[in-house]
């Protein structure tokens, strides 16, 4: 009967705890918001001076000669807009790499069996397309 007790009073203590801390304070009413337009126009006159801007750093530019004007009489136009022309001479069964950039002319036995089956695959693909004629 002791312990009923205890309990009971431990819980009724727990209650009023939880009352106290938490909803009492809820109940109560806020103190008012100040309102922030009251305190701009209140403090308007209390501003820190302005602070001049540092010294800038002094520079100083070379002085460059222009370049001489180009003679007109021995003017020659050279028009490298067009991209150089890679001549590459024809070979036949042979393979071409340009993944570096430059053409590299190669001959080996697995290129002219893997050019062979290529061709033979596309005439096997193309056999039997035919194209109407135009009216």
């Amino acid at each position: 009967m002791r312990s009923r007790l205890i309990w009971s009073a431990v819980l009724v203590a727990a209650i009023a705890g939880f009352y106290f801390a938490t909803i009492r304070p809820a109940l109560r009413e806020s103190p008012a918001v100040p309102d922030r337009r009251s305190i701009n126009r209140e403090f308007a006159g209390f501003q820190p001076p302005p602070i001049p801007p540092p010294p800038l750093p002094e520079i100083r530019m070379p002085a460059l000669p222009l370049p001489p004007p180009p003679s007109v009489a021995g003017a020659v136009r050279r028009d490298d807009s067009a991209p150089a022309t890679l001549e590459v001479p024809i070979q036949n069964g042979a393979t071409i790499d340009f993944s570096t950039g430059a053409a590299h002319v190669r001959m080996q036995g697995a290129d002219k069996e893997a050019l062979d089956r290529a061709l033979r695959d596309m005439t096997d693909a193309t056999k039997d397309t035919r194209f109407p004629p135009r009216k």
